[in-house]
């Protein structure tokens, strides 16, 4: 779809959805076969997952004088879930930023942008879901895509979000195109994201299932 000043247009991308990719949706195609986006990129990434998860947290949460036991629990269960979901976040930003072609910027970088690649000229704002950013932060981010656009205009800018808020709309959701101070930005969500940046679903599909058993391998 195509937003120009709240205006919502047609998109100008493949409707194809990731359960009708074709061929190469067999996972074991890349099992082993690292060559597909650098050597050791699995391995790499299954060492840099340990590290993030491994990395210690805040475990100590506000005071209540009329705290019992069971809130407290239910406040620590809720604390390590928040430090999962932005561990995961992070663990994202390395999975594709260090994926063949692509750079993980990380903090302090002087666009304030997530990811780029100059070689397929895509520069990338990433978010783990849609709910992620607040108004005034999603402003501050297409603002900072927006920039970079006006002066690299040959560069892809993409505003990613890895989940939406339903299954459905993370696996069928197509790109959209929002114009932005001027220049296009385009929103991807999910499935069609990672397919954009993996090549296909079944590439896709490996990524997915080995992070989530490095996720369930180091974590606590």
């Amino acid at each position: 779809m195509l937003i120009r000043s709240g205006i919502i247009l047609q998109p100008r991308f493949s409707t194809m959805l990731a359960a009708e990719h074709p061929s190469k949706n067999n996972v074991e195609y890349y099992k082993m076969d690292c060559t597909i986006c650098g050597a050791n990129y699995y391995e790499n990434l299954d060492n840099k997952i340990k590290q993030i998860l491994s990395r210690p947290e805040n475990t100590t949460f506000t005071f209540d004088l009329l705290e019992i036991e069971k809130s407290k629990e239910n406040k620590k269960i809720v604390l390590q879930e928040k430090h999962l979901q932005m561990k995961i976040g992070e663990i994202w930003q390395e999975a594709i930023g260090s994926y063949t072609d692509f750079e993980n910027l990380r903090v302090g970088h002087e666009t304030g942008l997530d990811i780029i690649s100059h070689k397929r000229k895509i520069a990338i704002e990433l978010k783990n879901r849609t709910n992620t950013d607040n108004a005034s932060s999603k402003k501050s981010n297409f603002d900072k895509l927006a920039n970079f656009k006006q002066n690299n205009p040959e560069y892809k800018c993409i505003y990613a979000t890895l989940n939406a808020d339903t299954e459905e709309k993370t696996y069928k959701s197509l790109p959209k195109i929002i114009m932005h101070n001027g220049v296009e930005i385009e929103h991807h969500i999910g499935i069609h994201f990672l397919d954009f940046i993996f090549g296909d679903y079944g590439k896709t599909k490996y990524t997915i299932d080995f992070i989530k058993e490095c996720i369930n391998k180091y974590t606590l």
